[in-house]
């Protein structure tokens, strides 16, 4: 199933835009958490089978790993959706123009494991493009999209699609470890493990997806029915940790990373274009709250174009006067500059409650 101009020019992921065009068919109330919610346990037809061979016709989940200048991560991502315990399972690499020696190392892995499939793009086209052209090209029931710095724990996909098997859902998000590569360690967890998996409806997304926060449910990373966008549906959130996020600016390293960076990896203004979009089917509704918290996530995204815009400027050496000049031009961001100056100054902060599964290899 097509995807295309579904997927925004945007990552907090790419796909969160799309979520927000999706998310006028969730339910409007929440219902009680699942406190009672029974374990999720893989049933047996997900277990994966060895040397299985997957008919053209017939795939359960097929793993998205969009690429760009990540040749040395590559390798890491795609063999942890490779050992996932489910099956049939195929691996579509999109290699975005990449100037380094990505796309050579995409094609090595293919040729090693005959579920990995290869497109490489002649020139870059932002990931976005890279994303809706796999998922264009996916079999799979489910589709599942992994960025080339990060990895999934063993057992992520089959218990996500159990989860929402069991919780009728279409679309199913879970915990993450945040990753600072530069200290080479796992910082934190994205929220508490020690909630309860539960229901996640439109209310819940919009109000979680505060762009100016620390996490929020734009970052998740779903596993997503192929119709889910098509027919509207359910979604759900697991509380385990399973996927390893790879922070861009490591919160103890104080470094960025050096994989898919710049604009590639965020473009803020972009994601902005599907609010105007979903505000329309919400004032449609009446939906005043809904429509506030909507407003409130599209002028933090604002506040962060402007300011990628002044980095940039200093990326250019025009000077300290410039600098404190375009700052002075936006009183709606001396707040956040001071916040994320005192942020700078202030110790790393790390989560105590990271659990056994939270080694990076």
């Amino acid at each position: 199933m097509a995807w295309t101009s579904r997927v925004p020019a945007s990552d907090s992921p790419a796909v969160a835009a799309a979520l927000l065009r999706a998310i006028r068919h969730l339910p409007t109330r929440s219902p009680r958490w699942h406190a009672a919610c029974p374990p999720v346990h893989p049933p047996n037809n997900l277990l994966l089978r060895k040397g299985h061979v997957m008919p053209e016709s017939m795939c359960l989940v097929s793993v998205v790993i969009p690429v760009f200048n990540s040749a040395p991560t590559l390798a890491r991502a795609a063999a942890s959706a490779l050992c996932q315990t489910v099956a049939p399972l195929e691996l579509l690499i999109v290699d975005d123009g990449s100037r380094d020696s990505s796309a050579a190392e995409a094609h090595r892995i293919a040729a090693s494991d005959n579920r990995v499939r290869v497109i490489a793009l002649p020139e870059n086209r932002g990931k976005p493009f890279a994303m809706n052209l796999a998922i264009a090209e996916a079999r799979g029931t489910w589709i599942a999209v992994l960025d080339a710095d990060d990895c999934y724990a063993d057992s992520r996909l089959a218990t996500l699609i159990a989860a929402g098997e069991q919780n009728a859902a279409d679309l199913v998000a879970d915990n993450q470890y945040f990753h600072d590569p530069g200290a080479g360690q796992t910082i934190r967890t994205a929220f508490s493990p020690t909630v309860v998996d539960r229901i996640l409806t439109r209310h819940d997304f919009i109000a979680g997806s505060d762009a100016l926060a620390d996490f929020n449910f734009g970052m998740l990373k779903p596993v997503i029915r192929a119709e889910f966008f098509a027919a509207g549906g359910r979604a759900f959130l697991v509380a385990r940790p399973l996927y390893y996020w790879t922070q861009a600016f490591g919160s103890v390293s104080r470094r960025w990373t050096e994989t898919g960076a710049g604009p590639w990896r965020y473009d803020f203004q972009a994601a902005r274009a599907p609010h105007r979009e979903v505000r329309e089917s919400l004032r449609e509704l009446g939906d005043a709250d809904l429509i506030a918290l909507l407003d409130r996530r599209d002028r933090a995204l604002r506040k962060l174009h402007l300011l990628r815009e002044i980095s940039r400027l200093r990326d250019t050496n025009r000077g300290l006067a410039a600098l404190a000049l375009a700052i002075a031009c936006h009183p709606s961001l001396w707040p956040l500059v001071l916040r994320r100056a005192l942020h700078a100054m202030s110790p790393p902060r790390t989560n105590s409650r990271i659990g056994v599964d939270s080694t990076v290899t």
